[in-house]
């Protein structure tokens, strides 16, 4: 049985926490502010974690929550649309570059040596290109700019979110989350250029090539 379609503020409701996110992620260098840092220790580590900006962290756990309540929505609205899916994406994409922006500027930047500044610099400067690089061949293929929701684009967005808290939370970056990001952005990249390039049929839902077929476009084989 088909979930009827929602209507008027109900089948909006998810555009507007799509909305929401990238009004809190535009709002979030207004809560850096250094009386709202305290000291955290753990007991069951026994370690203690000094200046952690508590507010600016729980607003960015909420925002980061919105992701998945957006999409969750409009599911059980069966309010999905192209509109949303985009709003969705920029939501993502807004949230992330500030997240990390803010975050290595204010928290960790004089925690960090010159070649892990570079590092992160580098990283972030090849995410960015790589997104618009297929946000860009995805209109020149198929007209359409929306970026791909995949499995490996969702684990990356899902990781960073992850990442930027912990960042944040212990104000410095270890190595090891750089080269993880990396890998799974560069095989996000790679995974969503090939589905472009051969689809014949363009699906911004398209979750992976590991997780469905799809119809090449004619004159490809294999």
């Amino acid at each position: 049985m088909e979930t009827s379609r929602a209507s008027g503020l109900t089948r909006n409701l998810p555009n507007i926490i799509s909305c929401i996110r990238i009004a809190g992620a535009i709002a979030l260098p207004f809560l850096m502010w250094e009386s709202w840092e305290i000291i955290i220790t753990l007991p069951f580590i026994d370690k203690t974690f000094s200046n952690v900006p508590i507010v600016w962290v729980i607003v960015y756990l909420f925002l980061a929550g919105t992701d998945k309540i957006d999409g969750m929505m409009a599911r059980k609205l069966n309010a999905k649309s192209e509109m949303g899916a985009a709003l969705d994406v920029y939501g993502d994409t807004v949230l992330l570059v500030m997240g990390a922006t803010l975050c290595f500027v204010r928290f960790v930047r004089d925690n960090l040596e010159a070649w892990q500044f570079w590092l992160y610099v580098g990283m972030m400067i090849f995410i960015v290109l790589g997104r618009a690089f297929v946000f860009i061949l995805s209109r020149i293929y198929h007209g359409k700019g929306n970026m791909l929701h995949s499995f490996f684009q969702k684990t990356f967005t899902v990781c960073t979110y992850i990442s930027i808290f912990f960042w944040a939370f212990l104000r410095t970056i270890p190595e090891w989350t750089i080269y993880f990001l990396l890998t799974i952005s560069i095989y996000s990249i790679i995974d969503e250029t090939i589905y472009i390039v051969r689809t014949e049929e363009y699906n911004v839902n398209f979750k992976g090539l590991w997780f469905e077929k799809y119809k090449k476009r004619s004159g490809i084989k294999g």
